[in-house]
């Protein structure tokens, strides 16, 4: 099947108001509700700094954030599953379309169960007045007016650019939230609160672009032993955060970049009165932040990171794109490029033969160009089955 026809069968059927239903004779979807226990604190946060020209305040999305249902992609069987992928996405993404039949081609091919759980403030985390056309116009036509040197601002990325460049913070702190939930998450499979894992469920990432840099910081630290021998596979994602340029249209604005790029890497401490977090787990955050910050810049804890590398280094392989520009197939390759005991990580660096973005990998709405677009994502997610497998 044609990756177009695939993804428009799987958004048509794709929802989280029912507990279990089929995808197909194959697949089926199991959603679940999650309450987050981490969440943030501001001083004045009652500032009206984001509105728009018709006095319309941006939504801060705390409710939608805190309390929300995710999809359990899984083999049309009526058993209990020993191994999961977890699947992280990337920036400012607010729908899960592009993933469905990422999701749906791992779990036909590794016949492991997916689960796709949304980042903090992302997905179905924001309100759904986030992706408004008509109102985040607004927002974003303030914006320019403004700031005259803004570049790539657009109504899809309005929202996280005013949010970021507001409190650049944010992007550790959604990280962090989104970190403890993995964390409470996976405790909760190993409990055996689902009937759908038993409970030494392993797990282990597919992880795209942002994603990445998630994945890393829990492997990395390790919280409560859970992801000792965890496996993960990157797509378009696991170089260090200074090679990444997420100035973009589809992500957000160059001034907000600009904002949140010198607070990643000239902020070594967080403000733990920003964030509360479950006393029983508190502990946790100080090996998090560090494994963070080793991931954050080439020069950062140096030492830390190659040590972890070595442990790590049967146990991540990533796939790159030499046109991505976002974050780029050899800034990926750079970051993983020292050579431990002998051994190199399995990185690759590919090219399709069409226009693609890091974005949009497999552009599925140019006609002419479906056998190759589903013939380059057979490709990938072969490479990425076989290794999670």
């Amino acid at each position: 099947m044609l990756l177009n026809d695939l993804s428009k069968r799987l958004s048509d059927k794709f929802t989280l108001e029912y507990p279990r239903y089929e995808l197909d004779e194959n697949v089926v979807c199991y959603t679940f509700n999650f309450m987050s226990d981490v969440s943030f604190h501001f001083e004045n946060e009652d500032e009206q700094s984001d509105v728009n020209p018709e006095g319309t305040q941006l939504d801060n999305g705390e409710k939608e954030n805190q309390n929300f249902r995710y999809a359990v992609f899984a083999p049309a069987k009526n058993q209990k599953f020993s191994e999961a992928i977890l699947m992280l996405h990337g920036l400012n993404e607010r729908k899960w379309e592009k993933y469905l039949p990422w999701a749906y081609q791992l779990v036909l091919q590794t016949q492991k169960p997916v689960i796709l759980f949304p980042i903090a403030y992302h997905i179905n985390r924001s309100p759904l007045t986030w992706i408004c056309p008509r109102l985040m116009n607004q927002f974003s036509i303030f914006r320019k007016a403004a700031v005259p040197a803004i570049e790539n601002s657009s109504f899809v990325n309005v929202a996280l650019s005013l949010r970021l460049d507001r409190r650049p913070q944010l992007f550790a702190l959604s990280g962090i939230q989104t970190y403890f939930d993995i964390i409470k998450l996976t405790s909760d499979i190993r409990a055996g609160h689902f009937e759908i894992f038993d409970n030494k469920c392993h797990i282990d990432f597919f992880a795209y672009s942002i994603g990445a840099l998630l994945t890393e910081t829990l492997l990395i630290s390790n919280p409560l032993q859970l992801f000792t021998d965890s496996k993960a596979f990157f797509f378009c994602g696991g170089s260090t955060f200074d090679k990444i340029n997420g100035s973009s249209r589809s992500i957000m604005d160059n001034q907000a970049f600009a904002r949140l790029h010198d607070y990643v890497l000239n902020h070594t401490a967080i403000r733990e009165k920003e964030i509360i977090i479950p006393e029983q787990n508190a502990h946790l955050l100080k090996d998090g932040w560090k494994a963070f910050l080793a991931m954050s810049g080439m020069k950062n804890y140096i030492k830390y990171r190659e040590e972890a590398f070595k442990r790590l280094i049967n146990r991540i392989k990533a796939v790159g794109l030499k046109s991505d520009f976002v974050v780029p197939g050899m800034a990926i390759r750079e970051t993983f490029g020292k050579v431990f005991n002998n051994t190199r990580f399995d990185i690759e660096v590919m090219d399709f033969p069409f226009k693609y973005s890091h974005e949009t990998p497999f552009p599925i709405n140019i006609q002419k160009i479906n056998d190759s677009v589903t013939q380059s994502f057979h490709t990938v997610f072969r490479q990425a089955s076989l290794f999670l497998s």
